[in-house]
């Protein structure tokens, strides 16, 4: 309304009813539109049969049936009908293809603004199919060995396969070569493209108001054609809503009753809620469904190729629970998981030699699977046998599987489906809300039992850890574990170490916990990495081997000699769950009880644990963790929560659908005015709209008049060409003599003006170079003489680094001296640029390959050489750093964070100095080493030189020590580790030839011991082994050894399985309570965070990132 060509006589008639009536009857019947009449909102009903103990019936459809009204869900059919006529499928990649790394072999350092190796594409029809892990197939043989593994000739030959799309994967190859092999449907036209519709599933209740009961269970689906980088983003709408599935009735037990008389048992609504379920799904998988499923959706596609498309299911994303439910599996039963047949009490064991073998034994939907649960429900409805009958559960008991058929097997299987093929882990909930939560919750316990000052420790240095990119400042108690989301958990792990750091007394305890941390650590990053390579997943395998024996020492020595009881948050719950009790049976407690804590012990046999071993094989099988992890549908729950404000909360189902049809209609409607006016601007202009868009995947750096803000604050918007960005501004300036003098005594002053002209002269031969910005060549001839123009000094708050990520994408960096002051760089960068005495790799580490620095100041200075007084000026930007020297190295060998120590200052070392822009990789997480205290030893009073987050207004102390957080995101992690596709080669040990041959070479053999508790007579172990999980000295060629990188050589982790423990508590739910809304709350200037990462509570993609290369 407030835009100038803006007519208020234009809406004096408008109607926002008659308006949305409009839009609701709005429909094109026109070939290729998605604005059809037949894809809406269907509202139907189920209809679920009712047994009951000791009535016997002629067969299942004579029992009394019960029908559910309400079920409001949308066709298949139409969903994919629609989502592939959308404009957007010009970007899709509709035919899958093997991604593959070819890293250049040349003896150079390539620029960090570019990548290493381009990746490069093929799609190959052999006439075998790959060999896939858990085949999708019905196959009685065993189906879960990987891609076989490449040798260090093949590596070169063929380059390094890439896991990172859905249409790179497995399993979309694999269904794609089915395609392509059966006979093409009569009629169809030899132009006329096979392929793929990959449909990627979601389901999960969720809460849609604070208060109230009000929830909804809706399932989604996204299509594997299109990039996760789109996909994730919430506001791409890439997320096609299928079905609101509803809850069992409330009147389901009036309805018993007055059919038998008595109410329905627990176990008999347990059955019903099953049947439920199933029946929406098979409402899905309708004939239409069936029909396009087997001779394809032939489909004018939205970049106007006509197609005749296969619908495939890929995975369905649930957590645990869900899971459970979806795989019609019992819940804490013998075999908890749902893609093998292990025991629960052998779940202990993830990572051993037994562990590798059970894992062969999958679930398959056979022959075997069918006629118990045919036999089971012929007992139930025709015999009236009770579901808790001792004959049912020594047939159902030893799959741990329920008397309700799956709509997939019901519907697929007799097209060689395999439903347990769907089901695959959850990172978010399993790990973070699983795993990790367990581990950090027990050894909590076990700080509460050390006694003393440890848990006021322990917040007290959680509270000291500087942000970082997506690492938040800590909340005040974080022993208490109050209103923690995924996030919060996942960034306890990653800045656990410091701080759990001599918490216990115990050396060996402290190293038992360290080294778990560190393997816990390394697993996380590399499980969600988003570019996965072979090598990569070999070094996932291991460490997943590493993970098992920590947790299993630390669980069988630490945790023995600690007598833990529950947490005061944990005896609070158990108090009010008691008193909930009381209140529902009638019991009274007279007086006040006193509250007994009870007796915790760490527990292992968990699926969230086993789990953990399962990751590499699903990553070749379906691309990288964020493809399938729940934290897509988590997002995609911020619409429909938002949906239900505007409704009255009556019927809200079906107000929650209207409102998604419409708003899918406006984006549609939206799409095609603003390309109809880009047409007409463009026409304007002279040019031709199909020469003015270009290639539909090239992105254009932005303009000039974007790129070069003048004001201080506006600096958000840079280049993400440039190699950094600092302001143009030159307003905020002092002439250096007087600054200098000013600042008289302050050590950080000590020689800054000789120590500037030196750095600046060192400068001057590449200013205008157009060479790599991180290579280091001979040195040329410098000038004897740089005159500062004005002898002034041009200050600025913010410094801007834009480097390329490991998966190949742009993102940037931001340094501040007040908030994110700390930079890391390549050794030999800075001995080129400073003076002699200046700070050297040799002084930092002989190995170690990067130097860190602290940022005290950023400015710039114009100069021209005396000899030339007639020239240009040119613009020199300087950071001025306080080094920081490698006191420990670390590294993955010896499983610690790398510890920095500030150089002390003194006549014979240089505490600070000078760092060209250019040099630095990006921002690094320094967290302080808080078990060695402060020191007065490293420097003296100085006003400039403490100036960061661990600074109070009096401070003139430094922490003694800092660690390099290693983990504080998956890019740094690979800096160090190594593989990184987006990273240079940094020369020497980075060598692509060397990281070839090292994929060759054989592994160190393993120890095989293992404890006596673990080892047993298991005829798992008489049978073969997947190749994916055997280790070295089993069978074929040894494992590669983890490509360690820029941290050195390392050796390879042991194979051999360590301690196990014995506990034997179930597992405890966990579930994860969504946020409202977003309240990031960071520092614009914040470093670490990829553009890409900037957005949402659980955002992994955001909506702002630069684009790929």
């Amino acid at each position: 309304m407030q835009q100038p060509g803006f007519n208020p006589a234009d809406v004096a008639s408008f109607d926002a009813a008659r308006e949305v009536q409009r839009l609701d009857t709005y429909i094109e019947e026109t070939e290729g539109s998605p604005l059809s009449a037949r894809d809406g909102w269907i509202n139907g009903s189920v209809v679920i049969r009712l047994p009951k103990e000791g009535e016997r019936y002629p067969s299942e459809a004579d029992a009394p049936a019960f029908t559910v009204q309400g079920v409001y869900y949308r066709s298949l059919t139409e969903v994919i009908q629609n989502a592939y006529q959308q404009p957007c499928v010009k970007d899709w990649h509709i035919i899958p293809y093997r991604l593959y790394w070819m890293p250049s072999c040349a003896n150079t350092i390539a620029d960090d603004s570019g990548s290493s190796g381009s990746p490069s594409r093929s799609r190959s029809h052999s006439s075998s199919s790959p060999n896939l892990p858990w085949d999708r197939s019905q196959s009685s043989s065993s189906s879960s060995s990987s891609t076989s593994r490449s040798s260090s000739s093949a590596y070169k030959e063929s380059g390094i396969r890439v896991y990172s799309e859905i249409y790179d994967s497995d399993a979309l190859l694999a269904d794609d070569e089915e395609i392509q092999r059966r006979p093409r449907e009569a009629d169809d036209a030899d132009d006329i493209e096979y392929a793929i519709a990959p449909l990627l599933l979601w389901s999960d209740s969720t809460h849609l108001a604070n208060f109230g009961t009000a929830s909804l269970w809706p399932a989604y689906a996204y299509f594997g054609s299109q990039s996760k980088y789109t996909r994730g983003k919430p506001t791409a709408f890439a997320a096609h809503h299928v079905a609101y599935i509803p809850s069992l009735p409330d009147v389901i037990q009036d309805t018993y009753t007055q059919i038998y008389g008595v109410p329905a048992t627990a176990a008999m609504l347990t059955f019903l809620k099953r049947e439920l379920m199933q029946e929406v799904w098979l409402l899905l998988l309708d004939n239409r469904f069936m029909y396009i499923y087997v001779h394809g959706l032939l489909l004018l596609c939205g970049d106007e190729i006509r197609r005749r498309l296969f619908p495939r299911f890929q995975f369905h994303s649930a957590d645990y629970v869900e899971k459970i439910l979806q795989a019609c599996l019992k819940y804490f039963a013998k075999c908890p998981c749902p893609r093998c047949r292990i025991n629960k009490d052998k779940l202990l064991e993830m990572g051993t030699r037994n562990d590798t073998y059970r894992r062969n034994h999958l679930r398959l939907d056979d022959n075997d699977l069918q006629y118990r649960i045919k036999l089971t429900r012929c007992w139930i409805f025709e015999q009236g046998v009770s579901l808790t009958s001792v004959h049912m559960k020594r047939v159902l008991d030893p799959l741990s599987i329920t008397p309700t058929r799956n709509a997939f097997s019901v519907r697929l299987r007799e097209h060689g489906f395999n439903f347990y093929s769907l089901y695959v882990p959850d990172l978010m909930h399993e790990f973070e809300l699983g795993v990790w939560k367990s581990v950090l919750t027990h050894i909590l316990r076990i700080l509460y039992a050390a006694g003393g000052d440890t848990i006021q420790e322990l917040n007290r240095r959680f509270r000291q850890v500087p942000t970082f990119g997506r690492i938040r400042k800590f909340c005040d108690n974080v022993a208490d574990q109050r209103k923690l989301a995924a996030r919060d958990y996942e960034n306890n792990l990653r800045t656990s170490m410091p701080v759990m750091e001599a918490l216990l007394d115990s050396a060996e305890d402290d190293k038992i916990v360290l080294d778990m941390l560190f393997d816990l650590n390394s697993w996380h990053c590399l499980a969600k990495l988003r570019a996965h390579t072979e090598p990569l997943l070999e070094a996932l395998s291991i460490k997943a081997i590493e993970v098992g024996r920590d947790v299993r020492k630390f669980a069988k020595v630490t945790c023995t000699k600690w007598h833990t009881v529950d947490l005061p948050k944990e005896a609070a719950a158990r108090g009010r769950r008691k008193a909930a009790v009381s209140k529902k049976t009638g019991k009274v407690f007279v007086g006040k009880e006193p509250v007994n804590r009870k007796r915790r012990t760490f527990n292992l046999n968990t699926y969230k644990y086993h789990s953990i071993r399962d990751y590499p094989t699903i990553i070749r099988l379906h691309a990288t963790t964020d493809n399938w992890s729940t934290q897509t549908g988590e997002l995609e729950h911020r619409h429909v929560k938002r949906f239900y404000a505007r409704t009255n909360k009556n019927n809200h189902e079906y107000q929650i659908a209207q409102h998604m049809r419409r708003a899918e209609k406006l984006r549609i409607i939206k799409t095609r005015v603003d390309a109809a006016r880009q047409k007409v601007i463009e026409a304007e202009n002279g040019r031709d709209p199909a020469e003015a868009r270009g290639p539909a995947n090239t992105a254009a750096p932005p303009s000039p008049e974007l790129v070069n803000a003048d004001k201080e604050e506006d600096i958000a918007y840079s280049n993400p060409w440039d190699r950094y960005h600092i302001a143009e501004s030159q307003r905020d300036s002092d002439d250096i003599a007087a600054w200098v003098s000013a600042h008289r005594g302050d050590p950080a002053y000590k020689d800054f003006i000789p120590r500037l002209r030196s750095h600046l002269c060192s400068r001057w031969d590449s200013i205008n170079s157009d060479d790599s910005d991180l290579q280091v060549g001979e040195a040329p001839a410098v000038p004897q003489h740089l005159h500062i123009v004005n002898n002034r000094i041009y200050h600025h708050r913010v410094f801007r680094i834009n480097y390329t990520t490991y998966d190949v994408r742009r993102a940037q960096d931001s340094v501040n001296p007040r908030t994110h002051p700390d930079i890391f760089m390549l050794s030999g960068t800075t001995t080129a640029h400073s003076l002699e005495d200046d700070i050297s790799c040799a002084d930092l580490s002989d190995n170690h390959p990067f130097t860190y620095a602290r940022v005290i100041g950023v400015f710039h200075v114009n100069v021209r050489p005396l000899e030339l007084p007639y020239d240009d000026l040119v613009r020199m930007d300087v950071l001025w750093v306080r080094w920081l020297a490698v006191d420990q190295p670390g590294g993955f060998s010896r499983k610690r964070l790398p510890r920095l120590q500030f150089v002390k200052d003194g006549p014979d070392e240089a505490a600070f100095g000078f760092v060209d822009p250019r040099d630095v990789i990006r921002g690094i997480h320094l967290i302080p080493a808080f078990a060695h205290k402060h020191t007065v030893e490293l420097l003296g009073p100085s006003e400039a030189a403490r100036v960061g987050p661990d600074y109070s207004q009096d401070n003139d102390t430094d922490f003694r020590y800092y660690y390099a957080n290693l983990f504080a995101d998956r890019d740094i992690f690979l800096r160090y580790h190594g593989g990184g596709i987006g990273h240079s080669l940094y020369g020497g040990e980075h060598q692509p030839e060397f990281f070839l041959d090292q994929l060759g070479s054989d592994p160190e053999s393993p120890d095989d011991e293992e404890d006596e508790d673990v080892l047993d007579d298991d005829p798992a172990c008489a049978e073969g082994a997947p190749a994916d999980y055997l280790p070295a000295d089993v069978d074929g060629p040894g494992l590669p050894p983890v490509p360690v990188g820029a941290a050195g050589q390392d050796d390879l982790l042991a194979l051999a399985a360590g301690l196990a423990g014995d506990e034997d508590d179930q597992d405890e739910l966990e579930y994860l309570e969504e946020p409202e809304g977003d309240d990031d709350g960071r520092e614009d200037d914040q470093s670490g965070g990829e553009l890409d990462e900037e957005l949402g509570e659980y955002d992994e993609y955001g909506d702002e990132g630069f684009a790929p290369l």
